[in-house]
């Protein structure tokens, strides 16, 4: 199953995650708040959250 996951400050500024569908409904949040983003980064790994990077862009036919 593919899931939206979303990295975003609180009011307090403070790093959270969420897990959302692709209807993005709330599947699962973060029990905690973080400092820093690398903390909440560590914390959605452990519930499955896979760093993915962006793929690269082909270039387009007319730009030669």
């Amino acid at each position: 199953m593919n899931f939206i996951w979303r990295f975003y400050r609180d009011p307090e500024r403070l790093w959270r995650w969420q897990r959302l569908s692709t209807d993005k409904s709330v599947i699962a949040e973060s029990p905690a708040a973080y400092n820093e983003y690398e903390g909440c980064l560590a914390d959605a790994q452990k519930e499955g959250y896979v760093f993915e990077p962006a793929q690269a862009r082909m270039p387009s036919a007319r730009a030669r």
